[in-house]
């Protein structure tokens, strides 16, 4: 029995062709999106590490302010409030001074957390998915 002879070429690439094509559109499709990633990725890491120096520095100026200007001031008032137990009082001011502190600095920290971190990531998806459905709206049967 002899083998088939292989249709003629009449300019149409064939299914191995096409699966080749797709599988080539589809690599460059993915190299496309890890690049992307990878740039916005290290974006994110600058972001993040922005948000590290911020938090570190809240923390070390906290506590320092709290060593040596609390003390400072806690006896300052204690010494105005002319009371053997004047110093508590003092200390409990200076305690509210510095939990307001700490939450206007947790403000601050929560508004640099609103930043999107990969919003042109987020934005070609969205489009590639916009795209997508549009493809299947058209491709299937009524």
């Amino acid at each position: 029995m002899a083998e088939p002879e292989p249709a003629p070429d009449n300019g149409t690439i064939g299914k191995g062709g096409t699966a080749r094509a797709f599988l080539a559109s589809c690599a460059q499709y993915a190299s496309a999106r890890l690049r992307l990633g990878a740039l916005e990725g290290r974006e994110a890491v600058a972001h993040g590490f922005k948000l590290l120096l911020i938090a570190g520095a809240a923390v070390v100026l906290a506590a320092f302010g709290w060593l040596f200007v609390c003390l400072a001031v806690v006896f300052l008032l204690a010494k105005a409030f002319d009371d053997p137990n004047g110093w508590v009082w003092a200390a409990l001011i200076m305690a509210g001074l510095h939990f307001a502190g700490v939450v206007a600095l947790g403000f601050a920290l929560k508004a640099k957390l609103g930043t999107p971190l990969f919003p042109i990531t987020t934005a070609e998806l969205k489009k590639d998915q916009e795209w997508l459905d549009q493809q299947n709206k058209t491709n299937t049967p009524s």
